[in-house]
């Protein structure tokens, strides 16, 4: 059995932990997304309690959640758009779950 130098070792090491972390922000991005798919599905189906209705919502999301950022009045309307836009289309909706995500110009939220 050859011996496996200790570059080959560390190699393997940092190429196991690279992966992971690739997993664990996939994952964490598609659950993202769907959330702010469901937020928007939730915004528009209760969109008739007026034009204050989003803003009071970031309102409650920023007292509940304090050092939660992501949630402002603006990002909320995305969030509405975005299922709007996606609504007829779950698929489409599962596939922009899956990309990459890094800071994107067309990339709002």
């Amino acid at each position: 059995m050859i011996e496996k130098s200790f570059q080959d070792v560390a190699n393997s090491i940092k190429s196991a932990i690279t992966n992971t972390q690739l997993e664990i922000m996939s994952d964490a991005n598609k659950k993202l997304v769907n959330l702010y798919y469901n937020i928007g599905k939730t915004l528009e189906e209760n969109s008739n309690w007026g034009n204050k209705f989003i803003d009071n919502v970031a309102m409650e999301l920023k007292i509940s959640f304090p050092n939660l950022k992501g949630f402002s009045i603006r990002n909320l309307k995305y969030m509405k758009a975005f299922y709007n836009e996606y609504k007829n289309d779950d698929e489409l909706v599962q596939l922009v779950a899956q990309l990459p995500w890094k800071r994107r110009k067309w990339c709002k939220i």
